[in-house]
Order: structure tokens, then C-alpha cells, then sequence
């Protein structure tokens, strides 16, 4: 009967003494991946058929990986990342209270860099046969493309020489650039760089530019990130990389509209692309120019010989036409007398005819005619002025009626005031003197009181 003390200094004594003195070179995947304290504790798994088949912890001590930094240089942060598949070079440790651990004492980054390579081709073949790879080189990049829609990490050096080359240039400066500020490396980056992608495609640019100002394979590998490049892919505005690079392009490259190298390259064939344009309209403009002015001068040359041809051509062609036009007025002359004396001749013959017939209708007439319109006139005479003289005697007969002696005869009077009949008179008549005339004479009277009926 052993106590578990006894049992546990057993194991690691075997473990010891078997493993204990042998590093041991281990491929396995980081599923998970913690750093305190500058330890770094991973979890390790293998898989087959997509199931897993072992699991384990291992630890990376602080000076160890301070090490293997040296070694790698920063792109064991890129490594030792979850998903990853790494080479590990590692001990394997029994410890009585802590248990079975592994223990990193290197990584080989070759094995990771061509993991690298395996999930980038993977990428490819996947966008390939998704028909997405080739959908931005159907895209029209626009010569002038002056709205720019920018990508990056603001405040790095590819992201300046970006801007200061669009601003600064010789050739063309007149740029918009809208900035979509992301990270371009860790965990967040792919996520980021996506967001910002769907976000410029919302504004009205003309190209999306991606800058990252270089790095190591392990720093760029976000932008072999299956997800970033199928937007890229997929965005319907013409994208631009400018991504510095330390030998292979990345899938970013390869499916965007234009690969340039460096983010001063993707700024230089903006301005360069904007410039050679208008060098070709000069050119082209001054061509035009030169052909336009060749052309007016043989033209020039051919007018005025055609003018001096038609000015002799047509002096000869009015000689002719004059000669004949003087005829043909002799001739309508002629014609035209010859009508007159004809048309004179008829006329004087109807004036004959119609005088003749004049004459003998008057002559009619006066025998027959007249003396009857002279006795009807005779009796509407007579009859108008009897009705007349019947019309007058009632005029008069209603004259003596309406006489105004005759009234006043029979008992009425005419009032005045000032010479206007009272009834039509207005305003304050208190004190006015009235005259009333009648039929005995013309009485005068002060108006003292008025009496309303």
C-alpha cells in the first residue's frame, strides 16, 4: 500500500528518468492561449477526422520566451495565436501537486510560416471555386479616381507617406480622402478591416485603398484571412492595396482590383495614373489642334480657289442671264401693249353698248314710269302730313292741361326754397325763407317749424 505522496514521487521520479532529459519536437494546435506575467499557458489539441484526439497543457516560462523572441523576433506573437498549428520543441514534467505539464523551451517558425503558406493556397482554391476570385478585376477602376475611401492604422508611417504623397506632388493633389481607421495586425484586425470595407461602400468614392506599411509573413497574415479577402472580393467599388511586403503577395493582393507594393506606390499610382491622363488629353488635344489647323489651311486654299472660280463663273452666268432677261422683258413689253390696245379696243365697245342701253331705259322711263311714282309720292304725302297735324293738336291739347296757370286756377301751389322746389330740398331747412306762388299772387314765409307726416 503506497500513500499518494508515495505514489506521485514515483511518477515523477519515471518520468524523470524516461523523459525528463529529452526535448521532444510536437506539432499540435493552439486551441486556447493565455500570458500572465510574461507565462504564456496554452492549451494544446490534436484532431482526427475533425475529432479530438488529444489534449494537453503547456506552459511557456517568461525567460523562455523571451528566448524564443529573440530567436523569432515578433512574429511569435503571430504564431502562438489560437488556430494556429505550431512546431513545438518541448519537456515533458511530472510535478507531485501540479501534475503532467509541458514544458516549451523553442518553436521552429518554418513549420508555422509554411502552415501559413497552406491556409493562404487553401484561401485561393476556396475563392476559386466560389467564383469570387476574379470578380474585382471585372470592375472599371476610373482614370480620375480622386475620392478616395482610405483604410489603415492612422498615425503609422505607410499610413503618412500615403497622404503626403496625394498632397504633395507635382503632379495632382486634388484628392477627397475619406479615413476608416482599423488595426492592421492581432486579433481584431480582420474583423475590423471587414467593418470598414462594408462601411466605404456606403460612401460615394471612387477607389477603397488598404495600407499596411510592411512587415514580417506572420504580421500580414491577417490579410490572407479567407473572410477579408471574400469582402474584397465582393465589394462593388474598385479596392487598391498598398501593402508593404517582405517577399509573397498576400490573398489580398491577389483578389483586389490593383496590387501595389507600398503604401507610397498605391499613393504614386493614383496621382501618376490622374497625371498620364491628362498628359494623353494634351497630347491628344494638341494633335487635334495640329490636324484642325492643317486641314483649315488646305480647305483655306481650296475656298479661295473656288471662290475665284465662282466669282468668273458666275459674272459669265449673269452676262448670259442678262442678255436673256433683256429679251424676254422686250418680249413681255411687246405682248403686254399689244394686250392693252385689245383689252382698250373691248372696253371702248361695252362703254358704247352700256351708254346705249342707259339712254334708252332713262328714255322709257320718263314715258312711263315717273308719272306713277310721282302720284304714289303725292299720296303718302298727304297721308303723313295728316297724321302729323292729328299728333300735334293732342300735344297741344296736353300743353294746356299741363299749363301752370291753369293749375294754380285750380287750387294748387308751387313752394320754393332759393329757386328749388321744396321737395327736393336737403339738409337744415329751419329759418329759410320759402316763396309759394298761387293763383292770387306769390306769398313769402320764414320756415319756424318742420312737421315729419
Amino acid at each position: 500500500m503506497f500513500t499518494l505522496t508515495q505514489l506521485t514521487t514515483s511518477l515523477e521520479n519515471f518520468v524523470l528518468k524516461h523523459f525528463g532529459s529529452v526535448n521532444y519536437w510536437v506539432v499540435a494546435e493552439i486551441a486556447k492561449a493565455n500570458e500572465k506575467n510574461g507565462h504564456h499557458y496554452l492549451e494544446l489539441v490534436d484532431t482526427v477526422d475533425n475529432r479530438t484526439s488529444a489534449l494537453m497543457t503547456a506552459t511557456i516560462w517568461a525567460g523562455t520566451y523571451k528566448n524564443i523572441r529573440a530567436n523569432i523576433g515578433n512574429d511569435v506573437a503571430e504564431i502562438l495565436k489560437p488556430g494556429n498549428k505550431v512546431l513545438f520543441s518541448m519537456r515533458i514534467e511530472f510535478h507531485k501537486v501540479y501534475g503532467l505539464k509541458l514544458n516549451v523551451v523553442d518553436v521552429d517558425p518554418a513549420y508555422s510560416y509554411g502552415e501559413v503558406e497552406r491556409r493562404k493556397q487553401a484561401t485561393i482554391e476556396r475563392l476559386k471555386t466560389e467564383g469570387l476570385f476574379d470578380l474585382q478585376k471585372a470592375l472599371y477602376l476610373p482614370v480620375i479616381a480622386k475620392r478616395i475611401a482610405l483604410i489603415g492604422s492612422p498615425g503609422t508611417a505607410g499610413h503618412r507617406d500615403f497622404r503626403s504623397k496625394l498632397e504633395s506632388n507635382a503632379i495632382y493633389t486634388n484628392f477627397t480622402i475619406k479615413e476608416f481607421a482599423t488595426s492592421v495586425q492581432g486579433d481584431k484586425a480582420a474583423k475590423e478591416l471587414i467593418e470598414a470595407l462594408k462601411e466605404a461602400q456606403t460612401y460615394d468614392v471612387d477607389a477603397i485603398v488598404i495600407l499596411r506599411g510592411g512587415g514580417s509573413k506572420m504580421d500580414l497574415n491577417v490579410f490572407n484571412d479567407y473572410e477579408l479577402s471574400k469582402h474584397i472580393c465582393l465589394s462593388k467599388i474598385p479596392v487598391i492595396t498598398g501593402i508593404g511586403h517582405e517577399h509573397d503577395e498576400v490573398v489580398s493582393d491577389l483578389v483586389c482590383r490593383k496590387m501595389c507594393i507600398t503604401p507610397t506606390a498605391a499613393a504614386e499610382f493614383l496621382y501618376i495614373q490622374i497625371g498620364t491622363f491628362s498628359a494623353q488629353l494634351r497630347q491628344g488635344f494638341d494633335a487635334v489642334l495640329n490636324h484642325s489647323r492643317e486641314m483649315v489651311a488646305g480647305l483655306k486654299d481650296e475656298f479661295n480657289y473656288l471662290q475665284k472660280y465662282l466669282i468668273h463663273h458666275s459674272n459669265q452666268l449673269l452676262l448670259e442671264y442678262q442678255w436673256e432677261l433683256n429679251a424676254e422683258a422686250h418680249k413681255i413689253q411687246k405682248n403686254f401693249i399689244q394686250l392693252v390696245q385689245s383689252e382698250k379696243s373691248d372696253l371702248d365697245l361695252k362703254l358704247d353698248k352700256v351708254k346705249s342701253q342707259s339712254i334708252h331705259k332713262i328714255q322709257i322711263s320718263l314715258s312711263s314710269d315717273l308719272p306713277n311714282q310721282l302720284e304714289r309720292l303725292k299720296l303718302g304725302s298727304e297721308n303723313v302730313l295728316s297724321q302729323r297735324s292729328t299728333q300735334l293738336n293732342g300735344l297741344n291739347d296736353l300743353l294746356k292741361m299741363l299749363d301752370p296757370e291753369r293749375l294754380l286756377d285750380v287750387g294748387y301751389s308751387i313752394s320754393t326754397i332759393d329757386g328749388v322746389d321744396v321737395s327736393e330740398m336737403t339738409g337744415d331747412l329751419l329759418g329759410k325763407t320759402m316763396q309759394t306762388t298761387t293763383s292770387l299772387g306769390v306769398l313769402t314765409s320764414e320756415i319756424k317749424t318742420i312737421k315729419k307726416d
